[in-house]
C-alpha cells in the first residue's frame, strides 16, 4: 500500500476530517505503510503527500479531508478497499471465489444498520432532521457502484446494461411515484435495479425473485447476487406504500449468444412468457437486437406478428450503439402497456443520437414528443408488413426539396448496368501485384471524387477469376454503403478492377447523368437520409443493392451538371503559394537537367546536320543513300569518324537519344512517386535469388544466412535493379572479366544486418564519393552515369532508415572484386 492509499483508508474509516498528526499515528499503529528507512511516518510527510494528491484530499479548518466525502462516496470507497485487500484470494482461487467476495461485501452492506451507515460527522449532527428516505436510497447506490466497479475489474465478459440504458429505464414515468413490482427475465445480474430504485425516491420497489431466478443463469453465485439485490431493494423501501401496484416485466433475451446455444429457442421462450404472463403484468419492457425489427427471416417475422397482434405495444425505441457493455450489437426497446390499449404506437429513432446525457431521450419517450425525422406516433393500421423499425415511420424520405431545374429519379432509372462484389473462395489467389487490383470498402476515399489505386492494393490474376463479367469493371462509379452513409468514387476508363465484398459498381447512362455528378450527389444530406431509412443490420447498418436502386437523386440537364462540377472544382483548388524549394528538390532538378543535357545536345547537333544535308539534297534533286555522310568529309578523317556521320548511323543515334530521354523521364517519375514504404515481411535471400534470375548473362554468388525483415517489396526491387544496371552500364562495359556480382548477407547486431554488394567490373574513379552519388548521382569532379540510379538508391535507403558505405580496400586488384557497397538495414 502506498502512503496516499493509507491516508485515504484512514479518512474513510474515520468518516471525518483529521489532523495530519492523528493520521500519521493511525498509520504507524496499524502498520499501514512502512518507510524504507524504518522510521515512523511523520505528520509533515502526511501533509506533503496529501498536498500532492489534490484530486483525493483537501483542507478544512487545518484538517485533511477527502474530496469526495459524501456518504455514498465514503461507503463505496470503504467496501471497494475491502474487496481490493482480498485481491490475493481473487487472483489465486477460481471464479466462484471471486463472486463470493462480492457476495459477502453485499451481505455486510445489507445488514449494516442505518445509524452506523450515517456515522459521518456532518450527517450525524443532522440525522434527526434528515430525509427518512435518503439513507436507504444511498445504500442502494453504494451497492450499485460496488457491483459496477467489481465487474469492470473482472475479465469475464458478462453482458451488462450500460449507464445510458439504465438512465432510460430509471426515467420511465410510471416508476416515479408508484408501488412497483418488477420481474426480470435476463441472463445477467439484476444490480441495475438498484439504480432504478435509488433514483425514484418517491416510489417503492419489490423484486419478484421466483420469476427471475434460474431462467438463464447457470451459476448459483449469479442467482445469489440477484437475491441480495432483491433484499437490498426491499429493505430500502421507506416511501409511503401505495394501494395500487404496477407490475413490470423486463425481458432481455440472450441475444449475444451463438446459434449453437439455441438463442432462437430462448427468444421463443421469452415471447411465450410475455404472452402468457400479460394478465399478471401491467407493463413490460422487451430489449432486442435492432435487426429483428425488420429482419425478413421467418422466425423474426413470426415474432413481430405475435407482438403486434397482442395489441399492447405502446413504444418502440431504436438506441445508438453501446447500450450493453461487452457487445457491439445495436439494441431496441419495446414497451408494452396491458391496461391502456389506444391503438397507437410511438416510434423513436435514437440510433444517431450520441449523448452522454440521456435525459432528452427519456423526456421524449415520456411525453411522446413529435420530432421531425426522429419520433412519431402512428396507428396500428399504418404498420407496414409487420415492420417495427422506427426509421420506417419517423423518416419521411419523400420530403425532398427539389431545386429549380432539377428532376427526381430513382437510381435504378439512371443506370445501364450494375454489379456487386463477392468474396473470392481462394484467398491465396489475392496478392500485392496481382493483374487486377481488388477494390475493398476501405480503398474508397470518402473525400476523393476519383478513385486512386494504391501500389499496395491486393490484386488477382486473370486466370484466377472464374467469372470475368461478374467481377471485373472499368469506368463507372464504385461505392460502399455501410454505417448509414455512402462513399463513392469514379473509376478510370483505362484500367480494369476486381470488385471486393460489399462493394457496388454502377454504370450510369451518360445521356442522363455524368459519373462525377452521380458520385457527388450520392453523398448529399438528402441521399444520406434515404440511406439511413433503407439500411438494415444488427451490428453494422448495410444498404442492399436492391434498396440502393430505390434511392432518389435530383439532377439537372447535362450542361448544368458540367457547370456545377466546374464551379466546385474551382472552389476546391488551393490558391498558388510561393514556396521555398527544398535542397532535395533543387538536387532533383539539377540531376534531371544534367541527365537530359547530353541526349538533348547530341540530338540537336544531329538534327541541325540532318536538316542541312536534306536541304542540299532537295535543292540538287539528288538521291539519298544510307551510307553517305551528312557532313563534309576531310582527308584526315579516319574510316571510323566517317562512319559515325553516315545517314544510317545518324538516324540510329537520334532514335537512341529519344529512347534515352524517355527512359530518363521514366526514372524521374519513379523518383517523384516514391512514397512512404508499405512494408511487408520479406525473406531476403529468396528475394535476391529471384532478382538474380532476371539477369541470365551475369553470374551471381549469393551467400549468408536467410534473414526475414520488413520492407517495401517494390522499392527494394528498384534499389537492387539500380545497383545491377549501374554495374552493367559502367562497371562491366569495358571489363574483360566474366561479369560477376556477389551478394552477401552479414549479421550485425540484434536490430540490424548488412548486405554486401560486390562486382568485378572496372574500379570506380578515385574522385567518386558516396555522398555526391546519393545526393546528385555524380561525383564532385566528374559525372558518373545518368545520376538517377544513385539519387533513387539514396531516396529508398532514407525511406527505410538504412545506411550505405563505399568500401575502399587496398586489396582491390588482388581480390576477385573491384567495387563493394555495404548496406545496413533494420530487421
Amino acid at each position: 500500500m502506498t502512503l496516499h492509499e493509507a491516508i485515504e483508508q484512514v479518512l474513510q474509516n474515520a468518516e471525518k476530517p483529521l489532523f495530519s498528526r492523528d493520521i500519521a499515528d493511525i498509520i504507524n499503529n496499524l502498520k499501514l505503510y512502512k518507510r524504507k528507512d524504518g522510521l515512523p511516518v511523520s505528520a509533515s510527510q502526511v501533509t506533503t503527500r496529501a498536498n500532492n494528491y489534490s484530486k483525493l484530499f483537501t483542507r478544512e479548518s487545518g484538517k485533511i479531508k477527502l474530496v469526495k466525502d459524501d456518504i455514498v462516496s465514503l461507503k463505496f470507497q470503504h467496501y471497494r478497499n475491502k474487496l481490493v485487500h482480498e485481491s490475493n484470494a481473487i487472483r489465486i482461487y477460481g471464479r466462484a471465489n471471486k463472486i463470493d467476495v462480492l457476495v459477502h461485501a453485499l451481505e455486510e452492506l445489507l445488514h449494516e444498520e442505518n445509524y452506523r451507515f450515517a456515522n459521518n460527522l456532518l450527517l450525524k449532527q443532522n440525522f434527526e432532521y434528515a430525509d427518512r428516505n435518503s439513507l436507504p436510497r444511498e445504500k442502494l447506490l453504494v451497492a450499485y457502484k460496488l457491483c459496477e466497479w467489481f465487474f469492470k475489474q473482472s475479465s469475464r465478459s458478462t453482458m451488462r446494461i450500460s449507464d445510458k440504458l439504465i438512465t432510460v429505464l430509471s426515467g420511465l414515468n410510471w416508476f416515479k411515484e408508484n408501488d412497483n413490482a418488477i420481474e426480470t427475465y435476463f441472463e445477467g445480474y439484476n444490480d441495475f435495479l438498484l439504480k432504478i430504485a435509488a433514483d425514484n425516491k418517491g416510489a417503492t420497489f419489490s423484486i419478484k425473485s421466483e420469476h427471475n431466478l434460474n431462467l438463464f443463469n447457470e451459476f448459483e453465485y449469479d442467482n445469489q447476487i440477484n437475491r441480495i439485490v432483491s433484499k437490498l431493494i426491499d429493505k430500502g423501501n421507506f416511501a409511503y406504500m401505495m394501494s395500487q401496484t404496477t407490475t413490470t416485466g423486463i425481458f432481455i433475451p440472450p441475444f449475444h449468444r451463438s446459434a449453437a446455444r439455441n438463442s432462437r429457442g430462448e427468444f421463443d421462450d421469452i415471447l411465450s412468457k410475455l404472452q402468457n404472463n400479460h394478465n399478471d403484468l401491467d407493463k413490460a419492457i422487451l430489449i432486442v437486437p435492432s435487426g429483428v425489427l425488420s429482419s425478413q427471416a421467418s422466425f423474426n417475422k413470426e415474432a413481430r406478428e405475435q407482438i403486434i397482434n397482442s395489441g399492447a405495444l405502446e413504444t418502440v425505441i431504436a438506441f445508438p450503439n453501446g447500450m450493453f457493455e461487452n457487445t457491439a450489437i445495436n439494441v431496441s426497446m419495446l414497451i408494452f402497456d396491458f391496461n391502456i390499449r389506444d391503438n397507437q404506437v410511438f416510434f423513436l429513432d435514437a440510433s444517431n443520437i450520441v449523448k452522454e446525457d440521456m435525459s432528452e431521450i427519456v423526456k421524449t419517450i415520456n411525453t411522446k414528443k413529435l420530432v421531425r425525422d426522429v419520433s412519431r406516433t402512428i396507428t396500428y393500421q399504418a404498420l407496414s408488413y409487420y415492420d417495427l423499425n422506427p426509421k420506417q415511420y419517423v423518416i419521411d424520405i419523400d420530403d425532398i426539396e427539389v431545386k429549380p431545374g432539377h428532376k427526381l429519379y430513382q437510381i435504378g432509372q439512371l443506370i445501364e448496368q450494375r454489379k456487386y462484389g463477392a468474396m473470392f473462395q481462394n484467398k491465396s489467389s489475392l496478392y500485392v501485384g496481382g493483374e487486377y487490383k481488388l477494390i475493398k470498402m476501405g480503398d474508397i476515399d470518402k473525400n476523393g471524387l476519383y478513385f486512386e489505386p494504391k501500389d499496395n492494393m491486393l490484386g488477382i490474376d486473370h486466370d484466377e477469376i472464374e467469372n470475368i463479367d461478374k467481377h471485373l469493371v472499368r469506368g463507372g462509379v464504385v461505392l460502399s454503403a455501410f454505417n448509414n452513409k455512402i462513399k463513392a468514387s469514379v473509376l478510370p476508363n483505362d484500367m480494369s478492377f476486381a470488385l471486393g465484398q460489399n462493394v457496388y459498381w454502377l454504370k450510369f447512362n451518360d445521356n442522363k447523368i455524368l459519373d462525377e455528378y452521380a458520385a457527388r450527389e450520392l453523398t448529399q444530406a438528402y441521399v444520406t437520409k434515404q440511406v439511413e431509412y433503407y439500411s438494415k443490420g444488427t451490428t453494422i447498418a448495410r444498404l442492399s443493392i436492391r434498396d440502393l436502386m430505390e434511392i432518389q437523386i435530383q439532377i439537372p440537364r447535362l450542361e448544368e451538371q458540367k457547370n456545377i462540377l466546374f464551379k466546385e472544382f474551382r472552389k476546391s483548388e488551393k490558391p498558388a503559394q510561393d514556396e521555398i524549394v527544398s535542397n532535395k528538390e533543387q538536387d532533383f532538378i539539377k540531376t534531371l537537367k544534367h541527365t537530359l543535357k547530353q541526349p538533348l545536345s547530341g540530338l540537336g547537333n544531329d538534327f541541325a546536320s540532318l536538316k542541312s544535308f536534306l536541304n542540299k539534297k532537295i535543292k540538287a534533286k539528288d538521291t539519298i543513300e544510307s551510307n553517305e555522310t551528312i557532313v563534309p568529309v576531310f582527308d584526315t578523317d579516319t574510316p571510323e569518324q566517317i562512319e559515325i556521320h553516315t545517314l544510317k548511323n545518324t538516324l540510329d543515334r537520334m532514335e537512341r537519344a529519344v529512347t534515352d530521354m524517355d527512359y530518363i523521364l521514366e526514372q524521374a517519375i519513379k523518383i517523384i512517386s516514391i512514397s512512404e514504404p508499405t512494408k511487408e515481411s520479406i525473406q531476403l535471400k529468396k528475394f535476391l535469388q529471384n532478382i538474380a534470375s532476371e539477369y541470365p548473362n551475369i553470374q551471381f554468388k549469393i551467400t549468408g544466412k536467410e534473414v526475414e525483415f520488413l520492407a517495401d517489396r517494390k522499392q527494394l526491387r528498384i534499389l537492387m535493379h539500380n545497383f545491377i544496371t549501374n554495374a552493367i552500364k559502367h562497371g562491366f562495359k569495358d571489363s574483360l572479366e566474366k561479369p560477376t556480382i556477389w551478394l552477401e548477407i552479414k549479421a550485425k547486431d540484434t536490430i540490424s544486418f548488412q548486405l554486401s554488394i560486390r562486382n568485378n567490373g572496372v574500379p570506380l574513379p578515385p574522385e567518386f564519393t558516396i555522398q555526391d552519388f546519393l545526393a546528385k548521382g555524380s561525383s564532385i569532379k566528374s559525372d558518373v552515369g545518368s545520376g538517377f540510379g544513385g539519387f533513387l538508391i539514396g531516396l529508398i535507403l532514407k525511406k527505410h532508415k538504412a545506411t550505405i558505405e563505399l568500401i575502399k580496400n587496398d586489396g582491390f586488384g588482388i581480390l576477385p572484386h573491384n567495387v563493394e557497397f555495404l548496406i545496413t538495414l533494420l530487421k
